[in-house]
């Protein structure tokens, strides 16, 4: 799992929601002090800012970080309030405890753990009075070493030099990131790693300068090992393969960090790495479990030696080896599959019955924690939240889909994550389970129908993952007898379109909270990086899906989004910016509203280095252009070329070489051709398509042909057919070149790109990463003039609209979909119910999909809005 979605799914049982909500209960009395004169508070996201109104930071200096433990916590914060108010410094802090134990959680950001209080000196004097004052308050204090920075003395204070004003620069990825700004004026990012390091023009003051080039020695590590590689990192330590300088086997050390990689309970890394030696010890022998050669301690950290496991995870062995997600799956290479599938199931359940057998209870059984060896044999790993039968405790993390509800203890915790591999190694979506119980028994059918598994081989998923109570908005028999009603509406033979729509539009409905300012509708968990305005994750893009395929708008949520927009600060951009959000209002009838969020838009800082068509140049070289049509104004129009044109000499300049840049339609170069394609249409300058030709080969290049006849771009080990970065988006960019070029050379790569869309397997629904763009990008190319064109897009259409039952999740009654990561629903149209609204629209009804793809068509205004 993406790491950061397990904070935003704590707060809400059915959506990602800030953690700043779910912690709001146990915030600290600091949160809501009064401040005396002459003091100000504000706050960003989950963190308090207290600041003297008096006082004018520097962009940028040497921040100190103050680390704390949980248990004193609050009698840190005291202190460093205290001492902050006396000297008048400005100091922020993490609004709660539960916050507090999230960001030092096993699967936290490490290079953000431990980070409670952050306290900004003006200058080197001050920040060598802080040192020594603070310092001095704070001795004996303990927290979780923070590995971005450098430690002062032994105690809980940490170094870095860092920005204390928000500046922005694009890293070499293209992404907007925090930055720095050297002595000759240049921003470059301010890198947060997990590592400390200083900038080599950053002023070093001199009563810190020894100790920053102390901790710039080389150390050694203090293990009679020595380490090959790192296998793995948590923010509960690292797990590495080393090899014995005495001649003996190769190991694998296992590292706890004391008081960080906290688990559910507040219990650290180096208590369970404890608990796991222990449990090893009691399974000495077990067949399929790696034997434990000691417990260890280098430096402050403890480490668990433990045999090697030569093989791959169960994840690599399904990834290399799942036939659904190639399109036309040979129906004897399914069968072999399904063979090998059961034989891992054996073998899995052998093992766990020996481990019961000796009295343990593993409690953290996924296929990450399994491996296969060169033999077959499966051989568990990861023992820190195995318990003893007699002494079971409830295990407090665990991997979204296997974790066992309340409810289930003892040996029927491993039982319920059993059922959940029986599942996952067929449809690995045991996540819709944890989210709606009542998705056991449809995908157990599912299962069935596809696989030629043994009669009885679901019967344990329908028995234990179907188990749950009801909840009444997804869960409960009502709904479940709701939910087979909404499943039709999508897998008809003759799908009625307007009760789709309705229904979706409906589901959407019931999620929206006007009465927030930071979102109308839950989406992804980057609306609260980019705000819950925009076309990608906020109430824009919703609204773009309704109002274009024909659903009922409220006009009170247009109304929110105009408000929203005039009075909140947003930042250039066409998917993630206001450009986006300006267009659609244009759409909605919100025209002055919409001209003026483009005129602030046009007072910020030019940024030519955003090449994409998500945040950069390109998106709003066509939002400016739709803007000219409206006004009339050339000037706007030659600013749009101006920006299109831009962002082809930085892609061009660059070249295929640049390694670091991605590829797809908001990532990658097609965004940018996409742009110059409309452009030519609204201009007629041949030289435009040129251009656009060869941005397409670049993005082309990035792509590598796959033996299943599929032509997809190359994401360090995997390939992707999606739109966002992957193939999906360059067809959909190369679609419209063709539309005026069929000669082009690039022409013979569109039906392995077509190809790449055809999966029968998706993991995810949504538009940008999913099955709905799929769906989009081929409904837009069903009439390409090939014999077989219609015929086959017909088919695929069919098998793509149908398969979206697989992640239906019905809430209050109406059809809805989950977000990435299939933990909570989603509403936006990047990852959730208006993605796939947009796209069923585009297959069922020919209405418009994203803006600007596809044939070029006029989209209505204002025409459906309630009233």
């Amino acid at each position: 799992m993406d790491n950061r979605y397990e904070a935003y799914a704590y707060a809400d049982p059915h959506f990602y929601d800030t953690p700043r909500r779910w912690g709001a209960h146990e915030e600290f009395a600091a949160v809501s002090r009064p401040l005396p004169d002459g003091w100000e508070r504000s706050e960003a996201e989950i963190w308090s800012i207290v600041r003297p109104l008096e006082v004018q930071l520097p962009a940028q200096g040497w921040k100190i970080h103050v680390s704390a433990c949980a248990e004193d916590a609050e009698a840190v914060l005291e202190t460093v309030w205290a001492y902050c108010l006396r000297e008048r410094i400005t100091f922020k802090f993490l609004r709660g405890l539960p916050i507090l134990q999230v960001q030092n959680s096993k699967y936290a950001a490490r290079q953000a753990s431990g980070k409670f209080c952050t306290v900004y000196p003006v200058d080197d004097q001050e920040l060598e009075r802080c040192l020594e004052g603070l310092g001095g308050l704070l001795k004996g204090r303990r927290g979780p070493y923070i590995l971005s920075d450098l430690r002062w003395a032994d105690g809980p204070l940490y170094l870095r030099y860092g920005g204390f004003a928000e500046q922005y620069c694009r890293n070499d990825a293209g992404d907007r990131v925090l930055a720095l700004r050297r002595p000759d004026g240049t921003l470059v990012p301010d890198v947060r790693g997990p590592g400390f390091s200083v900038p080599p023009w950053a002023p070093v003051p001199g009563h810190i300068a020894a100790a920053v080039a102390d901790r710039a020695k080389p150390r050694e590590t203090g293990l009679p090992y020595a380490v090959e590689r790192v296998l793995h990192f948590s923010n509960a330590g690292g797990v590495y393969l080393a090899a014995d300088p005495a001649g003996g086997p190769r190991v694998v050390l296992k590292e706890a960090r004391p008081h960080a990689g906290l688990d559910q309970r507040g219990v650290d890394a180096v208590t369970r790495l404890r608990n796991e030696h222990a449990v090893l010890t009691r399974l000495a022998g077990v067949p399929g479990v790696p034997a434990e050669h000691g417990l260890l301690t280098a430096w402050e950290h403890e480490f668990l030696v433990q045999e090697y496991v030569e093989g791959t995870s169960l994840s690599q062995w399904l990834t290399a080896r799942y036939p659904l997600i190639h399109p036309g799956a040979d129906e004897s290479v399914v069968a072999e599959y399904c063979r090998e599938a059961l034989d891992v199931v054996r073998r899995i359940e052998s093992t766990l019955d020996a481990i019961h057998a000796r009295g343990v209870v593993f409690g953290d059984l996924h296929p990450r924690n399994l491996i296969v060896r060169p033999d077959g044999e499966i051989c568990f790993i990861d023992f820190e939240l195995a318990s003893t039968t007699e002494e079971f405790l409830r295990p407090a993390l665990g991997a979204a889909g296997f974790s066992a509800p309340r409810g289930y203890s003892g040996t029927d915790v491993d039982r319920y994550a059993l059922a959940a591999i029986r599942l996952w190694l067929f449809l690995p979506l045991p996540q819709l389970t944890a989210l709606d119980p009542g998705k056991a028994g449809e995908l157990a059918d599912f299962l069935e129908r596809r696989f030629p598994v043994p009669p009885g081989y679901a019967d344990d998923i329908r028995a234990l993952l179907g188990h749950s109570e009801g909840d009444g908005r997804t869960r409960g028999p009502a709904i479940g007898r709701r939910r087979a009603e909404l499943n039709a509406l999508l897998t008809a033979r003759e799908p009625d379109w307007p009760a789709i729509r309705d229904s979706l539009a409906a589901g959407i409905a019931a999620t929206a909270t006007p009465g927030r300012s930071d979102r109308l509708f839950p989406g992804d968990v980057a609306q609260f990086a980019h705000g819950g305005l925009g076309l990608a994750h906020g109430a824009a893009g919703v609204l773009y899906a309704l109002h274009v395929t024909g659903a009922e708008v409220d006009p009170a949520h247009v109304r929110w989004l105009a408000d929203a927009a005039e009075a909140r600060s947003t930042v250039p951009g066409l998917y993630h910016g206001g450009h986006g959000v300006a267009y659609v209002l244009d759409l909605l009838g919100e025209h002055e509203t919409a001209l003026a969020l483009v005129r602030r838009l046009s007072k910020a800082p030019d940024d030519h280095a955003d090449t994409t068509l998500g945040t950069g140049t390109p998106g709003i070289a066509l939002a400016l252009l739709h803007f000219a049509g409206v006004t009339g104004d050339t000037a706007t129009a030659d600013r749009a070329l101006s920006l299109a044109v831009s962002a082809a000499d930085t892609l061009e300049k660059a070249g295929p070489g640049d390694a670091g840049r991605r590829a797809g339609l908001l990532a990658g170069a097609s965004g940018a051709a996409l742009a110059l394609i409309r452009l030519y249409e609204h201009g007629g300058d041949i030289r435009l398509l040129d251009r656009a030709e060869a941005l397409l080969g670049l993005d082309v290049d990035r792509c590598a042909s796959v033996a299943d006849g599929t032509l997809q771009v190359v994401d360090g080990r995997r390939v992707l057919p999606y739109v966002e970065t992957g193939s999906a988006g360059i067809g959909l960019a190369l679609d419209a070149l063709l539309a005026h070029r069929p000669g082009s050379e690039l022409a013979r790569h569109r039906d392995a790109l077509r190809r790449a869309a055809e999966p029968e397997f998706v993991i995810q629904p949504g538009l940008f990463n999913g099955r709905a763009g799929l769906l989009g990008y081929l409904a837009l190319t069903r009439h390409d003039g090939a014999a077989d064109g219609p015929a086959r897009a017909a088919v695929m259409l069919r098998r793509h609209r149908t398969r979206l039952a697989l992640h239906q999740i019905s809430y209050e009654g109406r059809l809805a979909f989950p977000g990435d990561q299939l933990l909570r629903l989603s509403a936006d149209l990047a990852t959730g119910s208006a993605g796939v609204l947009l796209a069923l629209g585009t297959a069922l009804a020919g209405t418009p999909f994203l803006p600007w793809t596809g044939a070029r068509t006029t989209v209505p205004r204002a025409s459906s809005l309630i009233g």
